[in-house]
């Protein structure tokens, strides 16, 4: 699943039009530092867990401590695969000179 699929099944379930778009916002920027290598795998799995984790206990606030946990982390596994794919096509394209980064 795309990393743009998979944010909107996130924020599906959020109503307010403006924390929908902080929430997809936030994610795309943990992505493009991750990108950019100013983030590394455990600190963008932690800091996608923090963002996952307040959506879904806002949306689901019914779920057992267990269940919200699952949950968080099979959307955190998805966001991090994503992610990661995105960012291997970016890197190969920058060794290539094909694409740069600011600061790079």
């Amino acid at each position: 699943m795309s990393l743009q699929a998979i944010v909107l099944s996130l924020i599906s379930d959020i109503d307010d039009p403006a924390v929908r778009a902080d929430v997809a916002s936030t994610i795309y920027f943990l992505s493009d530092v991750y990108r950019s290598g100013a983030l590394n795998d455990e600190g963008l799995r932690n800091e996608l867990r923090e963002v996952v984790n307040a959506v879904i206990s806002a949306t689901h606030p019914e779920l057992l401590p267990e269940e919200r946990q699952k949950k968080v982390e099979e959307f955190v596994n998805q966001l991090m695969r994503a992610i990661k794919l995105g960012a291997l096509r970016a890197r190969v394209l920058q060794r290539r000179g094909i694409m740069r980064f600011p600061g790079t």
